[in-house]
Order: C-alpha cells, then structure tokens, then sequence
C-alpha cells in the first residue's frame, strides 16, 4: 500500500487546489519524495495537511490555535476561504485485508465548525478513519508522521509516552484500538446489563402483579362460563315454572271469580225471590187466638187448681185432725211453683211467636209448652193419700171437690183439644213455608258456595300477588346480574328442561357470584400491559443474557486481544531492540545503545509501608533509552548533545521501519541538526528503507533532496497563496544525457 495522491484546497497557504502526485521510483520502489522550499513558503503544510486528514485533533502538533486556522484565512490580495479539504488517496496494491482496492480519504472543516470525514465519497466518522488507517498500518500520531521538534520529543518523551509510539511502530494499533473498543463495548455492556437488571427488577414485581391479574382473570373466565351457562339453566327453569305457575294461578283466580260470580247471582235471585214471598203471605190470626185460647184456659186452670188446693188443704187439715194424715206442701209454696210455672209459659208462647219462621225453632219450643203444662198438671193432680174409712167427709166438700175435678179435666180437655189444634195449625204452616225454607236453604247453599269461591278467588289472588312477587323480584336479580336475557327468556323457558328444580343451581350461583365478587372487576386493558410487559421482561431477560454473554465474549476477546498483543509485544521489542543498535551503531559508527522495559513498581508511603502492590498479570508500563556513543560512557539520554539526540531519534526511528515498516513515512525537517556526514549516512539509511516504505521529506538538505525521485517545490506570492512546482529528477538526468 502507499499514498498515490494528495489533494489540498482552502487548507492554511494551499487556498487554491493543490494536486500532489506519489509515484514509484523506476526500479517499482516505493521511492523518496522531496519536498523543498524557503523558510515560510508553506512546505510544512503538507506534513500538517496529511497529518489533519488522518484525523489529528491536536491543534498544537497541527502548529494551530484554533480549528478554523486551518481554513485560508486571506491576504490582502486574496480573500479567505470559507472551508479547508484534504484528500488523500491510498492505493491498496499489496492485497491488504481491504474491501477496496483504491482509498480516498477526506477531511472537510467549514468555518462555523461543522466537520466532514469522507471514506471513498462517503460520510463516516473519524473512529472510522482511524480504524482504517489503523488497519492499513498508519499512524497519524506516531512515526507516520514526524514533524518538526518530535525527533527530541521522542527523546525526551516519558517512558508511558514512548511506550505508546513503540506499539503503534509494533503494528499493535489495530489490536488496542480492538481492545479498547471491545473495553468500551464491555464497559457499555456492563452499563447496559446494569440498566437492564434494574429494569428487570423493577419490571419483576409489576409483571409478578400483572400475572396474578391475568390468572384471576382467566379464573374469572371460566367462571363467567360456567355462570352464564348455570344462569341459563336457571333463568330458562326459573322463569318456565314462574310462567305455569302464572298461568295456573291466573286460571284459578279466574275460575274462582266465575264461580263466585255465579252463585252470588243465583243468591240474588233466591233472595229476591224469597222477599217477594215472604211479603206475599199475611201475618196468621189462627195462631194468636190459638195462643189466648191457651193462655186463658191455663189461666182458668190456674185458678181452678188454686181452688182444688185451698180444698185439698182443707180436707186434709180435716183429715189431718181427724187422724194423722200426711203433710201437703204449703200453699204459699204451691202458688209461689204455680206462678214460676205461668210465667215460663208465657215466655215459652212468646218466642214460640218469635220462631214462627224456623220451624224447627217452632216444634222445640211447642214441645216445651207440652212439657211445662204436663208438669202443672203433675203437680196439681198429685193424688192424696185415701182416707181412713173410719174418718167421715164433709158432703160440702166432697161435692166441690168433684166439681173441681170435673171441671180441671174439662179445662184439660179443652186445652189439650187447643194444643192439638195448635199443632195442625203448625203443621198447615209448615206445608206453607215448606217452599220458603227449601230457598232458605238454597240461598245459604249459594250463599256458602259464593263464600267457598270468594275464599279460593281470595287465595288464588294472593297465590298470584305471590307468584307475580317472585316474578319481579327474578326480574329484578335477572336485571342485576344478567339484563342482557331479559330478552331471551321465553327462549330460554322453552329449551329448559325441569329434570332438576332451579332452586338446586342457587347454591352454587351465589357462590360464583361471590368469586367473581371477590376476583372484581380487571380492566380489559390489564391484559395488553400483561402482554407488553411480559413481552418486554423477555426482551429484557434475553438482552441480559445476551448482553452476559457478550461480556464474556468480550472479556474472552480482551484476554486474548491482551495475549497477541503481549505477543506480539515481545517479539516486535526484540527486534526493534536488535535494529536500534543495528542503526545506532552505523549511524554512530559504534557505540552501544538498547531499549530497556519499564514495569511497575509497588508503591510504598513515607514510613516504607506498602500502598499499592505490584499486579502480576500487568504488562510493561515504558519503555527507557539508553545509548552510548562511541569513547563516552553509559550516560543519560538527557547529557548528550543535539546532534547526538538527532542521531539517536534517527537510529530508532529507522529501527521502527525496518521493524514494522509503514506503507508511508512523513519527516519534517528531521534531518536538520545534522551535519554533512551525518546526512549523507541518513540519505543511504533512507533510501535503503525505500524499498518497502514510501517517504516523502521536507527537507533543506541537498543529500537528501539528491536521494529523491520527485521533489516538489513550495513557493508563496506575493497574493500569501503558496504554489507548487514538480520535478521528476529521472526526467532531469535523462535530459542531461
């Protein structure tokens, strides 16, 4: 690989486009190329231009103090710039593990700051570039480049700061850029499974929530199936036996009122009918002449016996002195049982008038009548004890005892011939109100079947006030828990069977209900952010292990990214070790000189305690110079003089090319503290190394301007613009001849 081109425009003196074109040499090798000029021409702006397009952000290596100093910033004669832009183009004739074969680089900066890096055209960013570069061997910080002052800077660097220059001449760049890239990977990997594990554990929790929710809510599921379906059943059943029961009730009730309705008419009828005969038939005078008869005959009766006592009491007193006859009952006594008598038969008469429609009433109480008299007469006709047929009777007496006799069995005649007609009379009567008694008894019957009706009506009624309860209070918990069968019900009873009573299903309704209750309400929305949050734990479970994987990928990579580049470390410091004293000694012309190793060392406080151990697995931290120039001892790099530290600057930068040699060498004026000899012992080393690296100097010296095969020249106008003059020397010579 070397540089084939080289384009500047806007950038410092360069404010027109400037072509630099680097060829091979006749003999195919990579060649010199010189780069002369007067102080202040410029020429060191190509160093800096190929440095600034390689990325360099160092204003001070870039002889700057602010970016915009790169852009041409105008003279009096020329007007500034208003971008700077390098190209440069690499060809890639050694196969190198490329995908091109041809390279272009640029570097674009506008004056408001906005920076441009283009790779072949297009846009990338400067890690990019640098990994390019890196890959191809090139360093724009190390030995790639070399501008004025790094030749004792190198010197005079630390040994951590050498360090850094020896591995990018030891080809180490690409594997530290690796290995840095692959610690910043790891360290953001590290930051990422940190993040992700915080995530995780905030997520947990919300999704362990979430998946409680959703098994609820597939329980709760399930349970609404089986609720619907048992609801059904039970609705369907339900409202089938509510709708007979409905029916039959209505019926009833119906039935019930027809027959209240009947035989409370056909009552009327009796009723009227039985008003008009009650008012059709006179009050009976029979019965109440009937009833004086009676009364005077047992008045006359009554009287008489008074008599027949008083008689009896006197005879029997007659008797009773006569001899001792038995004791009659005192007539104070008689009367006081006769007038007791009397007067119940006038009260028997009188509610014998009263029951004069109920003829049953009517013979118990003529009945009692009978009685009562019978007894009167018991009493009145008890017979007296005979008397003695020695006692002798008053004829008087005698003889109006007889008439009394005569006439009580006369009066009892009579009354007895009254109670017969009396009795034919009730009979008569009887026949009468036969009639009236059978619609009496029709009329209760209606009567009785109007109340047995009205009762049925009464209950079929509340039967139905019931059935209709039961009806709404079903609506009402249909309403409650499932309005939506409200509509379906007829459906519903039609399909239900009645092989299980709807009560049976209450039980186990009530207890889904109080799951369901008691599960509550989900937001249907809960089972999206189920599902993206269980999406997102396992996007962030899978990133956790992916990323742990890669950290131990990456870890791996960095171990044995560490192992090649201890490695190759070694090996590139032996070599480089060897070609140092190789170059010092030629340079020199003797001498000794050699790369020493720097390692860490532990660190120890003022009372010799230790304060930092020493790592085991560390590598080497420097690198030191030691060189001894022929006749002089051992000494430190700091005591030699500025040719001699040229000289040494020079040997190890030799060292490092024909180590690791670049596809292209950069030297600013490095050859300037030399002397003639030294020079010419330069050029030789110089063009020894241009077999396999392509150098382009800028340079004051004429042995190393006679080593080249293109030289450029750089002048300035009077306009401050520098211009470019090209001379191939194989041309001159061929001219010459």
């Amino acid at each position: 690989m070397y540089l084939k081109r080289l384009e500047l425009q806007g950038f410092k003196t360069f404010a027109q486009k400037t072509v630099l074109l680097f060829e091979p040499d006749a003999g195919n090798r990579r060649g010199l190329t010189a780069v002369v000029g007067p102080n202040g021409s410029g020429k060191s702006n190509v160093a800096d231009s190929l440095r600034w397009v390689m990325g360099e952000q160092s204003l001070r290596l870039l002889r700057a103090k602010k970016s915009e100093d790169v852009i041409f910033s105008g003279t009096e004669k020329k007007s500034r710039a208003g971008y700077a832009e390098v190209s440069m183009t690499l060809v890639n004739d050694d196969h190198q593990d490329l995908e091109f074969s041809e390279i272009v680089i640029t570097r674009r900066l506008y004056r408001d700051g906005q920076s441009e890096y283009e790779i072949n055209k297009q846009a990338a960013r400067l890690g990019d570039v640098a990994m390019l570069l890196a890959q191809c061997g090139i360093g724009q910080r190390t030995y790639s480049v070399i501008g004025q002052g790094m030749v004792d800077e190198i010197l005079s660097a630390s040994p951590s700061e050498r360090k850094e220059f020896f591995d990018e001449a030891a080809g180490l760049k690409p594997f530290q850029l690796k290995r840095q890239a692959s610690l910043n990977k790891l360290d953001g990997a590290r930051e990422n499974l940190r993040q992700t594990e915080t995530l995780l554990r905030e997520i947990g929790p919300r999704l362990t929530s979430l998946e409680r929710q959703v098994k609820r809510l597939e329980q709760r599921e399930s349970l609404e199936v089986e609720l619907k379906e048992l609801e059904i059943q039970y609705h369907g059943g339900t409202w089938k036996q509510l709708r007979a029961a409905l029916r039959n009730s209505k019926s009833a009730h119906e039935k019930a009122e027809q027959q209240a309705k009947r035989a409370t008419e056909e009552a009327d009828k009796l009723e009227s009918e039985l008003h008009s005969m009650e008012k059709a038939i006179p009050p009976s005078e029979g019965f109440r002449e009937l009833r004086a008869s009676i009364d005077k005959l047992s008045e006359e009766r009554v009287k008489l016996r008074e008599r027949q006592l008083k008689l009896e009491s006197t005879r029997e007193i007659a008797k009773a002195r006569a001899e001792k006859p038995w004791s009659p009952l005192p007539l104070s006594k008689i009367i006081s049982e006769i007038e007791d008598l009397h007067k119940k038969q006038l009260e028997l008469l009188e509610l014998l008038e009263n029951a004069k429609s109920d003829p049953v009433k009517t013979k118990r109480l003529a009945n009692e009548i009978h009685e009562t008299v019978a007894d009167l007469l018991n009493k009145l006709q008890r017979p007296a004890p005979e008397p003695q047929k020695a006692t002798a009777e008053d004829p008087a007496v005698a003889k109006e005892a007889e008439e009394l006799l005569k006439a009580m069995s006369e009066i009892d005649k009579k009354t007895r011939e009254a109670q017969f007609e009396l009795e034919q009379w009730n009979k008569k009567e009887d026949q009468k109100r036969s009639h009236i008694f059978d619609v009496q008894r029709e009329l209760s019957h209606r009567r009785q079947e109007a109340q047995t009706a009205e009762r049925q009506m009464s209950e079929a009624a509340v039967e139905l006030a019931r059935v209709e309860t039961r009806r709404d209070a079903f609506l009402q918990e249909l309403r409650t828990h499932r309005p939506e069968q409200e509509s379906e019900l007829e459906t519903l009873a039609d399909k239900a069977t009645i092989s299980e009573a709807p009560e049976s299903f209450t039980p186990r309704l009530t207890k889904l209900r109080a799951q369901l209750e008691w599960i509550g309400g989900i937001d249907p929305e809960t089972l999206k952010e189920h599902q993206e949050t269980k999406t997102r734990y396992e996007e962030l479970n899978k990133q956790t292990q992916d990323l742990s994987q890669a950290i131990s990928s990456l870890e791996i990579i960095i171990k044995e990214l560490d192992q090649t580049i201890a490695e190759r470390s070694a090996a590139s410091f032996r070599n480089l070790n060897a070609q140092f004293e190789i170059y010092f000694k030629r340079l020199f012309g003797g001498g000794d000189a050699k790369l020493v190793e720097v390692f860490p060392e532990p660190e120890y406080n003022e009372q010799g305690e230790l304060i930092k151990a020493v790592d085991e697995n560390a590598g080497r931290v420097g690198i030191d110079i030691l060189a001894t120039p022929p006749g002089k001892r051992l000494k430190a790099i700091a005591l030699l003089s500025g040719g001699e530290k040229a000289l040494v600057s020079i040997a190890l930068i030799c060292a490092i090319m024909a180590t690791n040699p670049s596809p292209f060498v950069v030297l600013d004026e490095v050859d300037a503290a030399l002397d003639e000899a030294n020079s010419g012992k330069f050029a030789e080393i110089v063009s020894a190394l241009a077999d396999r690296t392509q150098f382009i100097i800028v340079t004051h010296n004429r042995a190393t301007m006679s080593s080249a095969h293109i030289l450029y020249g750089v002048t300035m106008g009077v306009d401050g613009v520098s211009q470019l003059l090209s001379v191939k020397l194989q041309d001159v010579i061929k001219q010459a001849k």
